[in-house]
């Protein structure tokens, strides 16, 4: 008796000229971040640890490293199976989900820190497939807590929403 072998999963193709495409991209954003994210002064001289343009500057570095490696990356040698032309169903999650971030960029002001946050998480990880549903709100909801609870603490004032002022 021989057991038939299960479901394969297909691979995706890796590398090429649309990662390379990619990564310069990226990097050209990246470094334009950095460059803004430099110009952030305090109101009055302060001589904290944490500015104003901490967090920008981590976020905008770990973006310079991470379109390096994929630019690296992408020189390696595809498999001969991975050579099949990519379908545009395979870029519909990745472009949902880039409007969902656009979205929570636009709504962030008119709807506070705590909504768009929430609604954009649970909307994320909808997207990437976390199901049942009341798992995905769990996580939506433990990440906003805990965000909120980080930035309060090192005393970041969030927007609470034009909504929730009136």
């Amino acid at each position: 008796m021989t057991a038939e072998p299960g479901p394969v999963a297909r691979t995706l193709q890796r590398g090429g000229r649309s990662d390379r495409f990619a990564a310069v991209v990226i990097f050209i954003i990246s470094a334009l971040y950095l460059r803004y994210a430099v110009t952030f002064q305090p109101r009055f001289f302060r001589s904290e640890a944490l500015g104003p343009a901490t967090f920008p500057l981590m976020i905008g570095g770990l973006m310079l490293v991470c379109s390096t490696v994929l630019f690296v990356q992408s020189f390696r040698q595809t498999t001969a199976g991975a050579a099949a032309a990519a379908r545009w169903s395979q870029y519909v999650p990745a472009l949902l989900l880039w409007l969902l971030l656009l979205a929570y960029g636009i709504m962030f002001d008119l709807l506070g820190f705590p909504l768009s946050t929430g609604l954009f998480v649970l909307g994320a990880l909808w997207l990437l497939g976390v199901r049942p549903w009341w798992k995905a709100v769990f996580y939506a909801a433990a990440f906003t807590v805990a965000a909120w609870y980080v930035f309060t603490t090192l005393d970041v004032r969030l927007p609470r929403g034009e909504w929730f002022r009136r």
